[in-house]
């Protein structure tokens, strides 16, 4: 993607907050000088730890923790933004699953909001209407009733995402080490169950990317560290296991947890973070067989780094170190994908989600 001098580039984050804490800030990036400078920020939402960012609507959705009836529940809070001042407008709430989330998704089109519930096991159908926000909770799914479940295991549904066919949706089950593909029937307005792929036990998927080809997907493991490489059958809507590699160092002996996974636009860096070891891994991707060579374990200057975006452009990358209260700046370089520090820090408190967009 090129940027001209003439679009904005804005970053969205999202918090581990209280409700009269400012859980979202919005950050202008200078591209030419790799700094943030913070343009605005919104509260009155509790633990807006995940964001989806529509730019042709100019929407901001954050999900937020409700309490129903002294139940933990969710709801979709949504903003309108301006773009030219980086400001953001409450525009409505809307109550969703009964169970506090942690991911929300939305299709190219912009006729769906997904939301999974971590604690829940299920996942959410909200329609957006043609204001942009969504309506009601259509309909949900929960794991437990949908397949075997093992003495032991209990599902923890972590985040969904689109084939890029968008035909199949696959939510992560954290607690099933299950990937569970779904339909979306856009004229019932429903979600259905296609299948399952089975990953090994105790991985513990948690968040996936598609190949820019679409051929191959990857799911970071939050439990063993690990990614699995997976190969993408359009026509039967499944996956396949093609290999699992360790996102640690072969000498790394301590305690550590995976969390984002993000592939670069040419398809050729994988990069994915550890949470415990600090770091991100950087992956070169052989473009024949989808397999992975681990090449770097870049540290991220703060404990807990829950997730990081590559900036529109390719040339930087940010962590939020949820730890570490700190969003930081990586150069990306152009030949290789490998990191280095930019030497820009901005202060954040419990950073958990950072979404860069261009305008």
């Amino acid at each position: 993607m090129t940027i001209s001098n003439s679009h904005q580039t804005l970053l969205f984050t999202g918090s581990y907050a209280e409700k009269d804490s400012p859980g979202i800030g919005v950050y202008q990036f200078h591209q030419e000088r790799g700094e943030l400078k913070l343009l605005d920020e919104a509260s009155g939402i509790k633990n807006p730890t995940f964001l989806n960012v529509d730019i042709s609507a100019r929407r901001l959705y954050a999900i937020g923790e409700i309490s129903v009836q002294g139940q933990k529940a969710a709801e979709i809070v949504t903003f309108a933004v301006d773009p030219e001042l980086g400001k953001l407008q409450e525009l409505s709430r809307v109550q969703s699953v009964g169970s506090s989330t942690c991911h929300i998704q939305r299709d190219a089109e912009s006729k769906f909001l997904i939301v999974s519930s971590y604690h829940g096991g299920l996942i959410g159908l909200h329609a957006i209407q043609d204001d942009g926000t969504p309506g009601p909770l259509l309909d949900e799914k929960r794991h437990a009733e949908l397949v075997q479940v093992a003495d032991g295991q209990q599902p923890r549904a972590h985040s969904a995402f689109y084939s890029p066919d968008e035909q199949y949706l696959f939510v992560q089950d954290l607690g099933l080490d299950k990937i569970m593909a779904y339909t979306v029937d856009a004229d019932a307005k429903k979600l259905s169950f296609h299948g399952e792929t089975q990953l090994a036990q105790g991985a513990g998927p948690r968040h996936l990317t598609f190949h820019p080809r679409g051929v191959y997907a990857y799911v970071i493991n939050e439990l063993d560290s690990t990614v699995t490489v997976l190969r993408y059958n359009r026509d039967q809507g499944s996956l396949e296991t093609v290999e699992t590699v360790s996102t640690l160092p072969p000498d790394y002996e301590g305690e550590s947890y995976c969390a984002e996974i993000a592939i670069s636009t040419d398809g050729k860096t994988l990069y994915g973070s550890n949470r415990g070891h600090d770091s991100i891994v950087v992956y070169r991707v052989d473009q024949n067989t989808g397999k992975l060579t681990p090449l770097q374990y870049m540290p991220t200057g703060g404990g807990h780094p829950r997730h990081f975006s590559l900036m529109p452009g390719g040339k930087f990358l940010v962590a939020a170190n949820r730890d570490g209260n700190n969003l930081v700046l990586f150069t990306v370089n152009p030949d290789d994908g490998l990191l280095a520090p930019s030497g820009h820090t901005v202060t954040r408190d419990k950073p958990v989600c950072v979404k860069p967009v261009v305008f």
